[in-house]
């Protein structure tokens, strides 16, 4: 990791998409949407970008726990948990990836503090992080090679374009999936669950 690859951002929308299906019809606490949120995300996490992206979001749940409201700070600050986490999740974490650039925006915003809006926070949030990845190139030579910027972190700049613009009550564009993959609700399971196969097998030809 990172790999050149062309399924990062079908693994970052699959794993949101496990977020979003826990919450769209919750009608619940602030806490417990973001835990929701969270825990769909931990549990559908694809790939290496999948699991970076749902330690993210449940270092964020972590950051915001037992809060019914907060404020711009509180969120500042459960960003940079939410940092913690992804780079946790990582043996080796690696610069120039979507790390870099959750770290870069995250910074920029707690630097920025205090922020008087939401809608404030999110624009130098993403400011930031197009600034962070257009430089991924100079952390790593297959990127500049390629000329490309890290696909993970362009993965997570389209999803807070996408969170500012309903902040601001913009139209967001339809995504056409590229796969039509049956969601599986993942709150039916538990430690007690029993389940018929209980292996991995994969046959080599």
């Amino acid at each position: 990791f990172p790999v050149p690859d062309g399924d990062t951002g079908t693994n970052m929308v699959m794993t949101l998409k496990y977020g979003y299906e826990a919450i769209k019809n919750k009608n619940a606490s602030l806490t417990e949407v973001v835990n929701s949120f969270a825990t769909g995300t931990v549990f559908g996490a694809r790939g290496n970008s999948g699991v970076i992206v749902s330690q993210f979001f449940k270092g964020i749940a972590e950051g915001l726990k037992d809060k019914e409201e907060i404020n711009c700070k509180a969120f500042a600050l459960a960003l940079g948990n939410g940092v913690n986490f992804a780079y946790a999740s990582v043996a080796k974490p690696v610069e120039g990836t979507i790390l870099t650039v959750l770290k870069d925006a995250t910074k920029a915003v707690i630097d920025k503090l205090p922020i008087d809006s939401f809608d404030e926070l999110f624009e130098i949030f993403l400011n930031a992080s197009k600034v962070s990845l257009e430089k991924t190139p100079e952390y790593l030579p297959i990127l500049k090679k390629a000329g490309v910027v890290d696909s993970g972190g362009a993965g997570m700049v389209y999803f807070f374009e996408g969170v500012l613009k309903y902040l601001n009550g913009e139209e967001i564009e339809e995504v056409t999936e590229s796969s039509k993959e049956e969601y599986i609700d993942l709150s039916l399971f538990n430690k007690d669950t029993n389940f018929e196969y209980g292996y991995c097998i994969e046959g080599v030809i």
